[in-house]
């Protein structure tokens, strides 16, 4: 092999590693593309656990509205509030949560 001949594999050879190197970093499977799944995960993770949170409230509130179970000071608690309804001698207050 000649001079032109090594230093033509020496260039390919260089642009293979190049382009593979280039591969890696921003390709589809590459590390721009994990980070970012990475960042993803974090998200869906948090939403799961949002999710599981709304999930046991609304258990929650299931279980005191059972024939077995019924707290009637709920039932009267969630009546008024969502027939906005009261007593003409009542005085209510509202307050932020």
């Amino acid at each position: 092999m000649g001079k032109h001949g090594s230093t033509a594999l020496s260039i390919g050879l260089g642009a293979a590693i190049l382009y593979l190197g280039a591969h890696a970093v921003t390709g589809h499977q590459g590390l721009v593309a994990y980070v970012g799944l990475q960042a993803q995960e974090r998200t869906l993770e948090q939403r799961a656990a949002s999710l599981e949170d709304e999930h046991a409230a609304l258990e929650a509130r299931a279980a005191r509205m059972r024939p077995e179970t019924l707290d009637l000071d709920y039932l009267d608690e969630r009546a008024r509030v969502t027939l906005a309804a009261g007593d003409s001698e009542e005085i209510v207050f509202a307050l932020d949560r």
